[in-house]
């Protein structure tokens, strides 16, 4: 979420089919989320699909921002991989070519350690970030997204686990994080917490029958539009 959710309407973003928030951050209702989660548990049941890796992921959201950007100058593109890019020769190539045509794309993933040689030697920034920390995501991500609209290139956000300073007192829960980072700025209310979690579960109930009523409906363009399930 810290990372997708200053995304504009033309941005494009990538994600892995776990990934289902970001279809939400880009504006796709829950309906049409929990439509296309069902499909694919009901193909998950008949057959076994295969898993596009890490390389096929870099490669795949790659080649979308530099087509994307062609016709779109200013957008950018938020891949979420499901790890870290540089571990297959796939991913190495994507991050060569990202660096090489200045590609306005950002990639994300998740990881206990951050290994930025190559990424490094083709001239992307790799930063690493306290997953956890919503408000340090985002703030990295702003960065990367000003650095990408102004053509500067590509970048990669390294969400390791915990915190980068190698310290274990800081919970894991981003969402405990931010309740405390909210609280102390004198943010953060209990009623209004709990008006949220009742509003977001009863639309939650809502588009789970709706869903239910009509699970083969087919998203319109523009509830898809620059979102792509890898």
């Amino acid at each position: 979420m810290g990372a997708a959710i200053d995304l504009k309407p033309e941005d494009s973003i990538v994600f892995p089919s776990n990934a289902t928030v970001a279809a939400f951050l880009k504006g796709v209702p829950l309906k049409s989320i929990f439509q296309s989660r069902e499909r694919s548990l009901e193909g998950a049941k008949k057959t076994r699909k295969a898993v596009a890796g890490t390389g096929a992921q870099a490669a795949l959201a790659t080649g979308i921002a530099y087509a994307s950007s062609a016709g779109n100058k200013g957008s950018i593109t938020l891949a979420l991989l499901s790890e870290n890019p540089e571990g297959s020769e796939a991913g190495r190539d994507a991050l060569r070519f990202a660096g090489q045509h200045r590609v306005p794309i950002i990639y994300v993933y998740s990881g206990n350690q951050v290994d930025a040689t190559q990424a490094y030697a083709y001239g992307l920034p790799v930063i690493a970030v306290d997953g956890s920390d919503v408000v340090a995501v985002y703030r990295v991500a702003y960065e990367c997204m000003i650095r990408a609209r102004e053509r500067g290139g590509a970048s990669v956000i390294a969400c390791c686990i915990g915190s980068t300073n190698g310290g274990s007192a800081k919970s894991q829960d981003p969402l405990r994080n931010m309740e405390k980072y909210l609280s102390a700025k004198g943010l953060f209310e209990d009623e209004r917490k709990e008006s949220t979690i009742r509003a977001f579960e009863e639309a939650i109930a809502k588009a789970t029958a709706a869903s239910r009523k009509a699970p083969h409906r087919r998203e319109t363009d523009s509830e898809s539009r620059h979102i792509f399930l890898m």
